[in-house]
C-alpha cells in the first residue's frame, strides 16, 4: 500500500447504494491512498450487508475508512453535510465528493495539482474534466465553469462554511447545480482542470427509438425528482444565470425531456405523469 504525504488534509466522502462490490472496490483503490480519510456513506438497505462485503476488500486501507450506514436511501446531501461537519471538527482543508460509479484516470495528478493551487492561495472549487460530456469542450488546461458535477469535485472546507453546507431540499437531483450557484454567489470561482479526467455514468444511458435518441432512461421516481429539483433550482438562482443557461435549461427540462419520453423511453405514460407532477411541484 502506498503511503503518500501531502501538506493539505483531504477528506473524501463516497455515497453507496446497492453497489457492485468488485467495481466500487476497484474505483476506490484508484484514489484512497491519496486521501487522509474516506467516509463510506452507505444508503443501502440493512439486509444488503454491504459493509460485510466491501470492507474485507479494503483491508489495506482500514485506517483510512470511516463507515456510516443509514439503512435508508438519504441520497447525497446528508452525506456531504456529515462530511463537512466531520471536516470542521477534525481540521481538514478539502472535501472530495465521489460517486460509486465514477472511475479516475489519474487521481494522483489531480491531487497534486489541487494541492499546489490551494497552497498558492487559490480559494476556489476544483473539478476534473468529466469524460463523455461533449458540451464541455476543452479549450485550455484550466477553465472556469458555471456549474460542476458532484462526483470528483473538491471543495475547500472554508467555502462550505461560507455557504453553510449542502441544502437538503435538494437531496440528490439538482444538488450540484444548487451548490454551484450558491458558491458563485458567495464569490468563489469553479475551476475545471481539463488535464485531469474522471469517467462518470449518469442514469442508464441508451440510444433508442426511431431517431436513435440518447436518453439517461431514468424511471418514474427519478423523472419526477429531476424535473422538480431543476425547476426549484431555476426559480432560486435565475438571477445569476446567463441568457444561454436559461435557454439551455428550458430546452433540456421542458422540450428534450418530453421528446425523449415520447420517442425513446419505456413506461411513457407513467413517466409523463411524473414529469408533469414534477413541473407542478417544482413551480409550487
Amino acid at each position: 500500500m502506498e503511503h503518500i504525504k501531502y501538506s493539505t488534509k483531504l477528506l473524501g466522502v463516497l455515497t453507496l447504494y446497492k453497489p457492485d462490490v468488485r467495481q466500487v472496490t476497484n474505483n476506490i483503490k484508484k484514489y484512497i491512498a491519496h486521501l487522509d480519510t474516506l467516509i463510506l456513506w452507505d444508503n443501502s438497505p440493512s439486509d444488503e450487508c454491504v459493509q460485510n462485503s466491501l470492507l474485507p476488500e479494503l483491508t489495506d486501507y482500514q485506517d483510512k475508512i470511516l463507515w456510516k450506514s443509514t439503512g435508508v436511501n438519504h441520497y447525497i446531501a446528508p452525506a456531504i453535510n456529515f462530511a463537512w461537519h466531520y471536516a470542521q471538527e477534525q481540521g481538514y482543508d478539502l472535501l472530495l465528493i465521489m460517486d460509486q460509479d465514477s472511475q479516475w484516470v489519474d487521481f494522483p495528478t489531480y491531487r497534486k495539482t489541487i494541492e499546489q493551487s490551494f497552497c498558492a492561495g487559490n480559494l476556489q472549487v476544483y473539478t476534473p474534466y468529466i469524460n463523455g460530456f461533449d458540451e464541455w469542450a476543452i479549450e485550455k488546461p484550466i477553465q472556469e465553469r458555471s456549474v460542476f458535477i458532484n462526483s470528483g469535485t473538491i471543495i475547500p472546507t472554508t467555502i462550505l462554511d461560507a455557504i453553510h453546507g449542502a441544502d437538503e431540499s435538494f437531496p440528490l437531483d439538482a444538488l450540484d447545480m444548487d451548490l454551484s450557484y450558491r458558491i458563485r454567489k458567495a464569490g468563489y470561482p469553479i475551476k475545471c482542470y481539463t488535464n485531469c479526467h474522471l469517467s462518470h455514468t449518469i442514469g442508464h444511458p441508451v440510444h433508442k427509438g426511431p431517431f436513435h435518441l440518447f436518453t439517461d432512461n431514468y424511471g418514474r421516481e427519478r423523472t419526477y425528482s429531476i424535473t422538480k429539483g431543476h425547476i426549484m433550482c431555476y426559480r432560486r438562482h435565475r438571477d445569476i444565470m446567463t441568457a444561454h443557461e436559461r435557454r439551455k435549461f428550458f430546452k433540456e427540462i421542458f422540450m428534450w425531456k418530453f421528446i425523449r419520453i415520447c420517442l425513446a423511453e419505456d413506461d411513457k405514460l407513467g413517466r409523463f405523469r411524473m414529469f408533469i407532477k414534477g413541473i407542478i411541484d417544482g413551480i409550487r
